[in-house]
């Protein structure tokens, strides 16, 4: 192996030294300052899409915070405006109550005063239908002696 031949030691050392710095010049030169660049270029990206992604975070919130006053606001007025009704409502509600009782009230004193009217009628005529009764039965049982008084007396028991 002419690798290991001792007379072509010098030789091998002498171009492993300059491919050795060839290679590491190059490096250091041209291809790690551009990987440098490349990865500083990419931190900065991301450090930016970081600040973005903060600010529309910090916006969502603000956003979020202003949308549950707004809700928060609307549910209030809702509840206000509910009872407003409620209230509305209740109080025409009581309106009707009182008319329809008020109503009731002189339906039933009008039919009273029917049904008294009819009653003293009819107590009347039951009067007048047992005074021609009685009447009739005194006849029919002879006793025509009586006097007008007594057979207006015995019609009134």
């Amino acid at each position: 192996m002419p690798q290991l031949d001792p007379s072509t030691f010098i030789s091998q050392i002498f171009w492993l030294i300059i491919t050795f710095l060839s290679l590491w010049f190059a490096m250091s030169w041209l291809i790690i300052p551009k990987i440098a660049a490349v990865i500083e270029e990419r931190r900065l990206k991301i450090e930016d899409d970081v600040q973005k992604a903060e600010s529309i975070n910090k916006q969502a919130l603000e956003t979020l915070e202003r949308y549950e006053k707004s809700l928060a606001k609307a549910k209030a007025e809702a509840a206000n405006e509910i009872e407003q009704t409620k209230a509305r409502v209740q109080a025409e509600i009581e309106l009707k109550k009182a008319e329809v009782h008020q109503l009731l009230d002189e339906k039933i004193s009008q039919n009273t005063r029917i049904l008294a009217t009819e009653r003293a009628e009819t107590m009347q005529a039951i009067d007048e239908v047992s005074s021609k009764a009685a009447a009739l039965i005194i006849e029919k049982l002879g006793l025509t002696d009586l006097t007008q008084k007594d057979k207006k007396d015995t019609t009134l028991e």
